[in-house]
Parts: structure tokens; sequence; C-alpha cells
């Protein structure tokens, strides 16, 4: 268990498990001593014990300090996934041996109600916690220790002290329940959910999110799992990819036509980040784009035929590097298939998107000028409520956007940024963010991004 939830801390995984022996051989020595009938099973009850407590709690992830819970609506949704049912499966043994220990389930039940719930409480509070806290989590781990506590009264055939301690457990029970309540709803933001629309992958969609990452870096990552988000109103879905090192993908599916990679986000180079065969290290946006290209002939060489390319620097100085972008274009409208290739400056790849779409659609006979998009987009922002003088409008890009439903149909959009010069930022600098409309190019249709 310890070995599988800490894959990439051997001597935390390694301690964790020391730790829990001494636990369970103590519990089982105290039990000994006392004369308990069921000594023996004291011993694996708190090592299990202690195993949980330290997967769930020290292993940080997320953000301290946003104290937040994700509360899903469709509580069917972990069954179809691999880490709820691995939730499930980790408290069902905290069940069993529970009753097996004590023979009384009521406070063993009371246990696997409650503890699932002050660990996540935990987990979104506690210094060292994450953040953040699911209630699918919750639900699972309660669901098998509720499991265990049957199993383990069928293997005593019932034999158990259902009485015992029942004033005592009842009242702990409740004193829990209100002061754990108090401090959800005082101290904790809920984020109600839907559902994230996710289902583990088949193994055909496993195959081409690994053949995608082998593309993208040969052998050098491992694809670790592999999860499912549909898409909805037949637009396509996506397949969300976790590689060795935490490394995310966006594989769109079932298409497998755009691939989206962050390996790095920091402006300070790590070894997470692709190193790219004979490169050397940057200084410059012309010596960044040499080690793009040299990234690109080796993993994409089509994108070599594209008549456009830029190369621009990343964050203030270029300190998250250069991003470098392929483009191909036909009467001014970018075509779908692209590649941008960030490089950081270690002159290594950090981050990468490429759309292996068509290089050629089918353009309108006459298009639309930029002066006629942002005019459109002005009038449709007036109609809102903005004042014509303090508007500020762009026609950025004309560029090919698929058809919703439709495999191989294309259309042609100004994509339009709308700013308002009287907007005033809150607190925070926020609250004036321009928004973003595109334009049918052949119609001078309006939609909102």
């Amino acid at each position: 268990m310890f070995a599988t939830a800490f894959h990439d801390d051997t001597w935390l995984s390694v301690g964790l498990t020391l730790v829990a022996v001494v636990v369970g051989v103590t519990a089982w020595a105290v039990a000994r001593r006392r004369r308990t009938a069921q000594a023996l099973w004291w011993l694996p009850l708190g090592f299990y014990l202690t195993g949980i407590l330290g997967v769930t709690l020290a292993l940080p992830s997320g953000e301290h300090g946003r104290a937040e819970c994700v509360i899903s609506h469709e509580i069917t949704e972990p069954l179809y996934t691999t880490q709820g049912l691995l939730n499930l499966a980790m408290f069902v043994p905290l069940g069993l041996f529970g009753v097996l220990a004590l023979r009384r389930p009521l406070p063993v039940l009371t246990g696997v109600l409650t503890l699932p719930c002050l660990i996540e409480l935990t987990q979104a509070l506690a210094p060292f916690g994450g953040g953040i806290c699911h209630s699918a989590d919750v639900e699972m781990n309660v669901g098998g220790g509720v499991l265990g506590v049957f199993g383990g009264i069928a293997l005593t055939r019932g034999r158990v002290a259902w009485r015992s301690w029942a004033r005592r457990t009842l009242t702990a029970a409740g004193a829990l329940g209100v002061a754990g309540l108090a401090v959800f709803q005082t101290a904790i933001t809920t984020h109600s959910v839907d559902g994230s629309g996710f289902r583990d992958t088949q193994h055909d969609m496993r195959e081409a999110a690994e053949r995608s990452i082998r593309q993208a870096f040969g052998d050098r990552y491992r694809v670790d799992a592999v999860q499912v988000s549909p898409g909805s109103d037949r637009y396509e879905g996506w397949l969300s990819i976790r590689m060795t090192g935490g490394r995310t993908g966006q594989l769109m599916w079932p298409s497998a036509r755009q691939l989206s990679v962050s390996l790095e986000d920091s402006n300070r180079p790590t070894q997470a980040s692709f190193p790219v065969r004979g490169s050397t290290t940057p200084h410059d946006t012309q010596s960044a784009y040499r080690v793009a290209r040299a990234y690109m002939k080796a993993h994409y060489p089509w994108a070599e035929a594209a008549p456009w390319h830029e190369t621009v620097p990343v964050g203030a100085k270029a300190d998250f590097g250069w991003l470098t972008s392929w483009r191909f274009k036909e009467r001014g409208v970018v075509m779908p298939r692209s590649l941008d290739v960030q490089i950081n400056r270690a002159g290594r790849v950090s981050q990468l998107l490429v759309d292996l779409g068509p290089k050629h659609v089918k353009l309108p006979a006459e298009l639309i000028p930029a002066e006629r998009a942002e005019e459109i987009a002005g009038k449709e922002a007036v109609r809102n409520g903005a004042e014509p003088s303090t508007l500020r409008i762009q026609a950025d890009v004309l560029k090919t956007d698929r058809l919703k439903g439709r495999h191989e149909s294309w259309r042609v959009v100004w994509s339009v940024t709308v700013a308002d010069a009287r907007c005033t930022p809150d607190r925070d600098g926020a609250g004036c963010e321009p928004s973003q409309v595109i334009v049918d190019a052949g119609t001078g249709e309006l939609y909102t991004e």
C-alpha cells in the first residue's frame, strides 16, 4: 500500500512502513498485556490505521490556505474511476480489522463514518494539507469502511457486542459531528459541481495517449494514468494524461488531433523539462528559435513547411523562456495545423501545444475585413450598455474554427478583443478583463467565446 502511494519517495514509504509496524506491534503488546481475547487483530488494525493516516495526510498537494471543498452531485462517478475504487478499497480493511479486534460494531462504524470527514477537513485546513477536500473521497472512504464492518460481522458470525460502549459512542459521535459541522460551515468554502465527467479509459485510449507522448518526447516519460472527459453537445472530449514526476497533458478525443503538455511552469528551469538533443543554452530570441527548430525537426518535421513562424519572449525579460509558433496560412487565415514550443532559459522544452488538423480547409469566397468584424463587435457591446467612446476593439486573428458535431467541417472567424476604458478594477486589480468574441468571417454572425 505504502509503496504504491509513495512511489516517488522511497524513503518516505520506508519510514511510514516502519512507523506503522511499531504502532501495530505496540497495539498488539498492549492488548495482550490486558489479556484481550482478540489481541492478535490489534496488530493489523494499528498498522493499517497508521498507514491510512500517513497516506492521506503526508502527501502534500495543492495550495495551503485555500480551505475549499468540492461537493460533487454525481455520487456514482467515483465508482467509474480507479482513484475512487482505491479510496473505497483503502477503508475496507480498517472496518474489517476494527470489528475483529474490538468485537463492538458501533464504535467501529462511528470511526469509519467520522474518520474520512476529519481527514478531509485536515487536508483543507492544516498547514501540511493541500488546502482542498473532496466529497467523493469521503463518500468512497465511508462506503469502504462500512463494507469492512459488515465483513467483520460476517466473519465473526454475528458474535459481537452491539450494546457495549453504545452510550459513549453516541456521545462521542454527536460531539464530533457538531464540532465538525461548525468548522465546515465557518472555515470551508464549498464549490458544488455536477461531476468532473472523468472516467477511466479503455485500452485504445491509453494507447493513443502513449503514442502521442512518445511522438512528443520519445521514451523519456512514462504515462502513469489516463482518464477521459467525454465531450458534450457533440463536441469532442479530452484524455487527461498524468506522466511520471507529476507532468500533465491533454489529448483531444476521439480524434487525437490536439495535444497540450505542461512539463514545467516556472522561471527556474529544472530537470522536469525536456532536453533537446544537440542544443545549447539560449540567450536571445534567435538562439531560442534554433533550439525550438531542432526539437521540431526531430519530432514534428511537417512544421518545417509552414510559411509562417515567430519566436517571442515569455514573461518579463524572457524569465520563462521563449515561445516559437509555426502556422499554416492561406489568404491570411490561420489553418488548424499548428505547433507551439516553449523553450526555457536552460534550452529545454517546458510547454507544448500541437494540432494535427488539416493544413488547408475550404474558405468562403468573400471574407469580411478586420474593420467590419470590429464594427460588429462594437455594436454588440453598445447594445449591452457600453459607451462607444470608451471602447477599445481589436480584431486579433483570422482563423479556422471547427463546427460542432461535424468531423471535417470548418468555418472562418475573426477573434476580436473588446475592452472598456471606463472599467475600474477591484482592490485586487481584477474585474476589467477584456471580453473575447468571435465573428464569422463569412456571414458576419457574432458569437461569445
